[in-house]
């Protein structure tokens, strides 16, 4: 494939907690798209299971930007100064379809979002939209959303356990 005028000027690492078809499926629409454990990609991704720290430095040295909705990765790339988007359900599960959709009717404005910003953001993409967040706020929002999840998680444990599981059947 020769480079187009009209492609855009970011290339997209997809994390593995995102489905591989989506990027497989960005990529016959010729999107510069990869994802974890891609052997086809140039280079070749790492390994599915990698380290997050691996799975960084691969994009970084291929010049590539990570695209996750790994909470544990935004904070990695906050960590380490890296520029992403993060690919936000606002906790609902999105499927295949969607994601190809954000992804190609996103990319161009990303590429032109980060082309202007020139330092490292996070772009938050949603359903209907994409925000632009600095790493320091996209940090806060993925430490609010953890420690909800921890708080969802302890209240699932304290519950009282229904009557049927505490009197055994005569």
């Amino acid at each position: 494939m020769s480079p187009r005028a009209d492609r855009p000027t970011i290339r997209l690492l997809f994390d593995e907690n995102l489905p591989w078809r989506v990027a497989a499926a960005l990529r016959i629409l010729e999107l510069p798209v990869s994802h974890i454990g891609d052997d086809s990609a140039s280079p070749p991704s790492p390994g599915r299971g990698s380290s997050d720290e691996t799975v960084l430095s691969h994009a970084e040295n291929a010049s590539q930007l990570i695209v996750t909705s790994n909470l544990d990765m935004i904070l990695l790339c906050l960590e380490r100064g890296q520029s992403m988007i993060w690919i936000d359900p606002r906790g609902e599960h999105l499927r295949r379809a969607e994601l190809v959709l954000i992804v190609f009717k996103g990319i161009d404005d990303w590429s032109e979002r980060l082309a202007a910003i020139g330092e490292p953001v996070c772009l938050r993409a949603m359903r209907t939209r994409t925000n632009t967040l600095t790493l320091g706020e996209a940090g806060r929002l993925a430490r609010g959303r953890m420690s909800n999840i921890a708080a969802r998680a302890r209240f699932r444990q304290k519950r009282p356990k229904p009557l049927g599981e505490l009197v055994p059947d005569l």
